[in-house]
């Protein structure tokens, strides 16, 4: 049986923007969610957050939550319909 998880980790990205003949980075906190399979990463999702969290952030984090939990449940776990 795969030994499937699902991780989250708190992420900040940084991106590099040209400007004229320099660059600026910006940075981005978020959540990254890590579908793990048999000790291998197969899927991320990173869902950005603002500095204040908001409604529709919390519901993007769980929507992607949620997806990746019913992901790692093995067919054996679903109880019959």
């Amino acid at each position: 049986m795969a030994d499937r998880q699902v991780r989250l980790r708190h992420d900040v990205r940084i991106v590099s923007v040209a400007a004229g003949h320099t660059s600026e980075e910006f940075r981005y906190s978020g959540i990254t969610i890590h579908c793990i399979d048999d000790g291998a990463v197969v899927e991320q999702t990173w869902i950005p957050l603002g500095t204040a969290p908001t409604y529709a952030d919390d519901e993007a984090l769980l929507t992607a939550w949620h997806t990746a939990l019913n992901w790692s449940r093995s067919p054996a776990d679903t109880p019959p319909t």
